[in-house]
């Protein structure tokens, strides 16, 4: 599959993520997680292996190796940090009929292909400029198939206020349902307590929303 690499698009934010993924260990980062559980269950329970996803700001994440284990094969991968595309791009050189990358600020997003599942953990929370959020939203209203999902994941109220030294949105259900607003209905929602590399927790909400 085509591997897309579009530099151009940057703000410069990208500066501040590659910095974090060239000197931090992979492993290291404050949301690694070794299996997604609750994004990967979610996936499998309301996708087939041949719907399109996107899993917007990847990072390094194990979420597509896991997805491609389980026989999904239309997987786009979206990042801001080019060393940490590179390096997921090197892990899945093998599966790179079934993944294209995406070297891309969400705000700037352009693809040829409509989603059936869009997934955010921990990209959407870092927008705080309502600018920012509208033009969110309507690039996920622009690519997500009707009666698509979007799979959110963001730091809750009872969160952290910032993460690698950046301002975040906290949202509970009543935030994200508001802003999304009728375009989207909330099937469910849970928290997690995800621990941190420096022994602490972290406390994240998902959403899973459909698109009316």
């Amino acid at each position: 599959m085509l591997i897309i690499i579009n530099t151009k698009s940057m703000t410069d934010n990208f500066s501040h993520w590659d910095k974090v993924y060239t000197t931090k260990k992979h492993n290291q980062v404050g949301w690694y997680q070794d299996h997604p559980t609750i994004s990967l269950d979610w996936i499998m329970q309301y996708t087939r292996q041949s719907d399109a996803i996107i899993d917007v700001g990847c990072g390094v994440s194990l979420l597509a190796d896991n997805l491609l284990a389980e026989g999904y094969n239309d997987l786009s991968l979206l990042e801001l940090s080019k060393n940490a595309i590179e390096a997921i791009q090197k892990r899945l050189a093998l599966e790179k009929d079934k993944v294209s990358f995406y070297n891309q600020n969400i705000l700037k997003f352009s693809s040829k292909k409509q989603f059936k599942l869009w997934h955010d953990r921990a990209v959407f929370h870092f927008l705080t400029n309502p600018d920012d959020q509208q033009t969110y939203i309507q690039k996920l209203d622009d690519y997500l198939q009707k009666d698509g999902f979007f799979l959110l994941a963001t730091f809750s109220p009872d969160g952290p206020i910032q993460c690698s030294e950046l301002e975040i949105v906290q949202y509970d259900e009543k935030k994200i349902t508001q802003l999304l607003g009728q375009s989207f209905k909330l099937i469910k929602t849970t928290t997690e307590s995800h621990p941190h590399p420096n022994g602490g927790t972290q406390e994240f909400n998902y959403f899973l929303l459909q698109k009316q």
